[in-house]
């Protein structure tokens, strides 16, 4: 253990050298690699078509399809993502693609409520919201984080 301590000792430069290198590194990694992490959900193999609910279903919560989904930004303005989802009878599957990427959802909707989740860096993300029958309306939330979020079909 002396003889490893010695040779940090005679060769701090390059110990700090390589040690700026790794945490600029990892700053970048960080920054610029946010959206491209694996997904940890796998999507369907394939959506039912737009507008085809399963067996159970009201008819009037069918929300399968194509959706504009707008988030509101923390500083002002709205982020616009698409939102895809299959239904089968309560059962919600599909995913929400953005700029970000792309991320899976599953979740429920009965009587008007909708409850989606999904799983990003490890946290879960919930995107609870009403039905009216033409919009869905919630707040996202993530950790502390919560947004208003509307979707309209497209």
């Amino acid at each position: 253990m002396r003889l490893f301590f010695a040779w940090v000792v005679n060769h701090e430069k390059l110990v700090a050298a390589v040690t700026i290198c790794l945490v600029l590194a990892l700053a970048a990694q960080l920054k610029f690699c946010r959206g491209r992490v694996e997904q940890e959900a796998k999507l369907p193999q394939s959506l039912p078509e737009a507008g085809r609910v399963g067996p159970a279903a009201n008819a009037a919560d069918n929300v399968a399809g194509v959706w504009e989904m707008s988030v509101r930004k923390r500083k002002g303005g709205v982020q616009t993502m698409t939102l895809t989802l299959a239904q089968q009878g309560e059962t919600l599957s599909g995913v929400i693609k953005s700029e970000g990427g792309d991320l899976p959802v599953t979740g429920t909707i009965k009587e008007g409520a909708i409850r989606l989740t999904a799983k990003r860096f490890g946290f879960t993300v919930e995107f609870p919201a009403t039905f009216d029958g033409e919009t869905m309306t919630g707040t996202m939330r993530a950790l502390t984080v919560t947004r208003q979020w509307t979707a309209k079909r497209k």
